[in-house]
């Protein structure tokens, strides 16, 4: 896999990680142990950590809840990103321009856009394709790189796995 820079990671792959199939739990752990002399290589929304609690909450399982306020730290692997106004800002400039976006969907890839990621890694096929944010408002032009929507599969995560230790 080429190009790879900084890889955000979606709710539904921390999910994957934690409770979902046993290959994909058995390989997502491997990318959260990845090299990063530099600055984190994954990031991810302080929105994850909500969404990732509403079932452990529903289902009262406290051990859970824990696991996941301990994964969902700023760390040498992971950037976790404040939900702050210019995230709000540009997740309402991709609505307005993909308008099959959902609002928590539209804040974590503004966020990811806000951190110069090259790829977005999630198993939510409402995502798709690639994302480009461009907004002219008074005379300035915001551009950002495109953002490539990649998927959790076993195949994925080998190339994604090999692109980041090389």
């Amino acid at each position: 896999m080429e190009g790879v820079e900084r890889v955000y990671i979606d709710t539904n792959v921390f999910i994957m990680a934690m409770e979902g199939e046993e290959a994909t739990r058995e390989m997502l752990p491997g990318l959260f142990l990845v090299d990063s002399s530099r600055a984190p290589v994954f990031v991810t929304s302080e929105l994850t950590f909500s969404e990732l609690v509403v079932k452990p909450y529903k289902e009262r399982n406290d051990q859970l809840i824990d696991q996941y306020q301990n994964l969902i730290l700023t760390s040498d692997w992971l950037s976790v990103v404040p939900v702050e106004k210019p995230i709000l800002h540009y997740a309402a400039v991709l609505r307005a321009q993909y308008s099959s976006i959902k609002l928590p969907d539209a804040i974590h890839l503004s966020t990811a856009v806000g951190m110069s990621c090259s790829h977005f890694l999630t198993n939510d096929f409402g995502i798709r394709g690639e994302y480009n944010l461009t907004h002219t408002r008074y005379g300035v032009v915001k551009n950002a790189k495109p953002l490539q929507v990649i998927r959790p599969d076993v195949e994925t995560l080998k190339l994604l796995l090999e692109s980041l230790s090389a």
